[in-house]
């Protein structure tokens, strides 16, 4: 079976209904399981007047069934869902419930929840419960392109942006998944993003349009390597979708054969370094590495490659691809803008960042990403944010080119370079390195960087200091922290 969105039901397309649906963390379901527990929410929705929600709903939880359950029934319904991990603070949620005028949430989790003027709904033995019951506000009748979801990002003034994507962008999304990457029904997508990162929406969406099996993965099982790839072997996962820094680990496990099922590696969020496609692309000869390029803004990703030895051999610094059908790439003084179906509707309830942020090209909707890049031959080529520019002594430096030359060093695992600043003007620029394992300890590995970096950058782009570091800290959405980095750096004495 697939999720159809035109028809906004469950059709059989090369699925046997015995096969698992969803394995999440506290169990799985069969597709006929999945297809029977969305129709039951359905129909408890329908029985409420609920289908006709004039606010988004709040989905909370964390990698559970039930999670995916209702987001499959709320786009049957038409109501757009709001995901909110249980990582995140109770005041983070009571913001975004205030930005979005949510009257419902639906806690997938076994938290209790304590938030007034909302109803609140559960799951109990399968069967759905209201908990607490307040006035819900109906729509008069829904848009002609209604919402599927928003995704809540950080915003600059401490206030988190509701990025809001419509049922167009999702359907476009889809059917680049079914028709250019060639997943197959019988794939098991690896999820190990928290759901209200965007970058889950690629295993979210994609598992349900072709038929697979989605494979979820708490944030317990996600930091321990071996429990990890113990859940990818036991039940044959063979979609790995993460950030660049989160797989930097995987990289180095000598004991390929407990991933060889995996059959595409697929990345975004973050450069993907050279060291580490070249180091999966020789370890994993039988696996497809993709290179993907994307804001949430544009409904995940935009543009997308296959690594493979010729694109290594050419490209020192790798692409991130050609745009996805019915999509463009336009650059616009150095800025990458993104023109196409798949570009959200805007940012909810900010007037002022959309007249900044979303314009219109050739009347298609268009998103200004804050993003620099130029083009070859169609191959868009990411260049970092305006904010990884920083000024330094009279000079423009781009942080992320010190780190994509550190991070093809020989000897290093993964690294990061921070700004650190005083009174908001940058004094100086840093390196935090990890280094591999097994490497000789009484070489100089910092006169090594020094002398690898002297041969790639000009003098006023060599970072200050350099500090080693065991583990590279990761922010929840599977990126460098660098806060953490930074508070790393000056804690160092």
């Amino acid at each position: 079976m697939r999720f159809c969105f035109d028809s906004r039901q469950f059709t059989d397309q090369h699925t046997d209904s015995g096969k698992l649906a969803v394995v999440g963390e506290n169990g799985e379901i069969t597709w006929a399981e999945f297809e029977s527990r969305v129709a039951n929410f359905c129909t408890f929705f329908k029985s409420k007047g609920w289908d006709k929600l004039e606010f988004p709903v709040i989905l909370y939880g964390h990698k559970q069934v039930e999670m995916i359950v209702a987001v499959y029934g709320l786009m049957q319904l038409q109501v757009p869902y709001i995901p909110a991990d249980v990582i995140y603070p109770k005041n983070r949620v009571e913001s975004i419930k205030q930005i979005s005028k949510t009257n419902l949430i639906i806690n997938c989790s076994d938290e209790e929840l304590d938030f007034s003027d909302v109803s609140i709904l559960s799951f109990r033995n399968n069967t759905l419960e209201i908990l607490q019951e307040a006035e819900m506000i109906l729509a008069a009748e829904k848009p002609a392109d209604p919402l599927v979801y928003l995704i809540f990002t950080s915003g600059s003034t401490g206030e988190p942006k509701g990025v809001q994507i419509s049922t167009e962008a999702v359907r476009d999304f889809t059917q680049w998944m079914r028709e250019d990457f060639g997943f197959q029904p019988h794939d098991v997508f690896i999820n190990i993003a928290v759901l209200s990162f965007d970058l889950s929406v690629y295993e979210l969406m994609s598992f349900g349009a072709i038929g697979a099996t989605l494979l979820l993965n708490s944030k317990t099982v996600s930091e321990n390597p071996d429990l990890l790839m113990d859940r990818i072997q036991k039940y044959q996962g063979s979609i790995w979708v993460s950030t660049p820094s989160f797989s930097f680990i995987y990289s180095r496990i000598d004991e390929v054969s407990r991933l060889e099922s995996i059959r595409y590696f697929l990345f975004c969020g973050e450069l993907l370094p050279h060291s580490l496609a070249k180091t999966l692309v020789e370890k994993f000869p039988k696996a497809i590495v993709y290179n993907t390029y994307g804001p949430t803004e544009a409904t995940v990703a935009t543009t997308m490659i296959r690594i493979d030895e010729a694109v290594l051999e050419k490209h020192p610094v790798l692409p991130v691809g050609k745009s996805k059908p019915r999509s463009r790439i336009v650059i616009d003084r150095d800025e990458i803008v993104i023109v196409g179906k798949n570009v959200s509707l805007g940012y909810l309830n900010r007037p002022d960042l959309n007249v900044e942020k979303f314009i219109t090209i050739d009347d298609e909707r268009a998103f200004k990403t804050g993003d620099q890049g130029y083009l070859e031959d169609d191959v868009l080529f990411f260049k970092g944010r305006n904010d990884d520019q920083v000024k330094l002594h009279g000079f423009r430096i781009e942080l992320n080119e010190i780190t994509s030359v550190l991070n093809d060093l020989s000897f290093v695992l993964q690294a990061e370079t921070i700004p650190l600043k005083r009174n908001g003007e940058v004094k100086k620029i840093v390196s935090l390195v990890q280094l591999k394992s097994g490497l000789e300890e009484h070489t100089d590995w910092k006169a090594e960087i020094l002398e690898g970096l002297n041969r790639k950058l000009p003098y006023y782009m060599i970072p200050s200091d350099f500090k080693f570091i065991d583990k590279m800290p990761l922010n929840q959405n599977g990126k460098a922290d660098k806060k953490m980095l930074e508070q790393i750096y000056l804690a160092k004495s």
